[in-house]
């Protein structure tokens, strides 16, 4: 896919990230404001009539001219001009034109593009797989954040650890033009890197450098090689990106193994590891208060642990945990596109204000565009908003930056089974199992959306398998209710519904899921019982239930337009 970007006095306007930046510094603007200006950059100087502006940049919504006349007065004070000159003129009774010079650039994803495979761990003890596997994720956060520079995400190059593919091969399988690869010894209070940059095409080795500094100057070690990388292919630096690469700090030893120790387990996903992820991340915060990473991650464990699919722990009593952490990382660098996130994530799923959320999450797009978790998560507030398209987009736009990611991959699939896509929806979660087989979330998606194409023998194959590798967790559990349900077997739905109370007496179950078994059996005020009960523990389902299929039987009842104004959506 080709990158556009169109250039103009000292911005620069990405088609692809839908970000405006002024000398390399992001400028906020609302995603609408942004269209608007794309549509004007990318008109080559002719006049643009109203109705054409809006039909492009509104398509699926009715919006009056005054909608469009704020747009363009919120452009107009971003970019500095005045009301009628600089960059945006009005044209009297017909619309508006661009009249600044424009540079127009197309750069191919493969131009400028990178792949880190997995350092190897030299310390010869399997339980320094951590270490090695955390600098690898540093080094390639480090190198996404370089707006210039396309970099294969962590969970795309895992798969390439050890293998015996030539690195022709890699590369075009990534499609990366250089390839780094490298080792990594920890020992003694002291870590080496050596890194070797190849050309992918003809695997020719273009640089290779050793640095070696104690562990407590370990930032500084990841932003040599960084820059180090950065200079040997040419890419052009923003003055953000120059200052990041050449300001460090030193951070505690045992902290920073700690945090990757965290990292490590937070990215396994499950509730032990979950845990073991949080004790870790408490654990570096303790040795080290000031070391911003080690907060976001601790943020992200508890935004997680209480998420739908997860339910570790109830979001009363993990989403304000999450939100403190994520505060504590910005007062101490307040542009960590991670903390924006969580933060934003945290707005829509447990406070329910989507302003908020929508702001902290372009917050964190415009500082690390390359973060597929932002996307994911303003996916997930288009969703809410009941905007398919635009989700649709946000989720392979995720996709596009991290197609490995299991969360990403299901994002989608969701997407599409709440646009009651059907044939896409199964697509794709068929496409999620390919990448990891045997995934609950995806065998639950399959079998649900099977269930509304009328498909049930096949609905309940796939819920069963659900079952069955999950150990029978109380998604699973709830699950099975629905679908015998739906078969009407209603003393087996029974029989679900109260597994899943014996299963609440031991850990967390979200009332929702009684919800949804009770919707299946079409008992009504039970249904609406449980969704109250959901409401009070203000759980991250909630935020999807106007647009949930399995929920349809309760929509024309007054108690579920009471929900979704609680909620914060419009009325279905």
């Amino acid at each position: 896919m080709d990158r556009r970007a169109f250039e103009f006095g000292p911005y620069r306007l990405d088609s692809s990230e839908r970000i405006l930046r002024r000398e390399g510094e992001p400028v906020q603007l609302p995603p609408k404001a942004i269209e608007t200006l794309l549509v004007l950059v990318s008109s080559g100087g002719r006049v643009i009539d109203k109705e054409e502006l809006i039909r492009q940049v509104w398509p699926d919504t009715f919006v009056e001219e005054g909608g469009l006349a704020r747009n363009i007065s919120v452009l107009r004070k971003a970019l500095g001009g005045p009301s009628d000159a600089a960059y945006i003129e009005t044209i009297p009774r017909r619309g508006y034109r661009f009249v600044a010079a424009v540079q127009e650039r197309t750069e191919s994803s493969c131009e400028r593009s990178l792949a880190v495979l997995p350092l190897a761990n030299l310390a010869g003890d399997a339980s320094q797989e951590y270490f090695a596997d955390g600098m690898t994720d540093e080094l390639i956060s480090q190198l996404m954040r370089i707006e210039a520079l396309r970099v294969a995400s962590l969970t795309s190059v895992m798969g390439y650890r050890g293998g015996s593919k030539p690195l022709r091969q890699i590369a075009g399988e990534l499609g990366a033009r250089w390839v780094v690869e490298g080792t990594v010894l920890h020992s003694g209070g002291r870590v080496r890197i050596s890194a070797r940059l190849i050309e992918g095409a003809t695997e020719s080795p273009l640089w290779s450098a050793t640095y070696e500094k104690d562990l407590r100057d370990i930032l500084e070690l990841q932003n040599e090689v960084a820059g180090a990388i950065v200079r040997e292919i040419r890419v052009k630096l923003t003055a953000p990106e120059k200052d990041r690469l050449s300001s460090t700090r030193p951070v505690t030893p045992e902290a920073y193994q700690d945090y990757l120790r965290g990292r490590y387990f937070l990215n396994k996903r499950t509730t032990a590891d979950f845990k073991r992820s949080r004790d870790y991340f408490r654990q570096a915060i303790d040795r080290d208060p000031t070391y911003a990473p080690a907060h976001c991650g601790l943020a992200d464990t508890y935004a997680l642990m209480a998420s739908s699919g997860y339910d570790v722990i109830p979001p009363s009593e993990a989403m304000p945990l999450a939100r403190a952490a994520a505060r504590n990382a910005l007062a101490i660098d307040a542009n960590l596109a991670e903390a924006h996130a969580t933060l934003g994530y945290v707005a829509l799923v447990y406070e329910w204000d989507w302003p908020a959320a929508e702001q902290h999450l372009e917050r964190a797009i415009s500082l690390n565009p390359a973060y597929a978790t932002a996307h994911q998560w303003r996916g997930e507030l288009f969703l809410a908003r009941r905007q398919p398209q635009e989700a649709t987009e946000a989720f392979c736009r995720a996709l596009e930056l991290d197609p490995l990611s299991i969360p990403c991959n299901l994002a989608l699939g969701w997407a599409h089974y709440f646009s009651r896509r059907y044939d896409l929806a199964i697509e794709q979660y068929r496409r999620t199992l390919e990448i990891a087989p045997g995934v609950p979330m995806a065998l639950y998606g399959l079998g649900l959306t099977y269930h509304h194409i009328k498909q049930l023998p096949d609905g309940m194959l796939e819920i069963q398998k659900a079952h069955s590798s999950s150990g029978g967790e109380a998604a699973a559990v709830m699950l099975m209710g629905v679908t015998q349900a739906l078969r009407g077997e209603n003393e087996a739905a029974a029989k679900a519904l109260a597994d899943l109370k014996a299963l609440s007496k031991t850990r967390y179950v979200p009332a929702v899921y009684f919800a949804f078994i009770h919707s299946a059996l079409d008992n009504v005020d039970h249904a609406f019982a449980a969704l109250e009960e959901a409401c009070k523990e203000r759980s991250t389902y909630m935020i999807f239930l106007g647009v949930q299929p399995a929920m349809e039987n309760l929509r024309s009842d007054p108690r579920f337009q009471n929900l979704m104004r609680r909620i914060g959506s419009r009325e279905v």
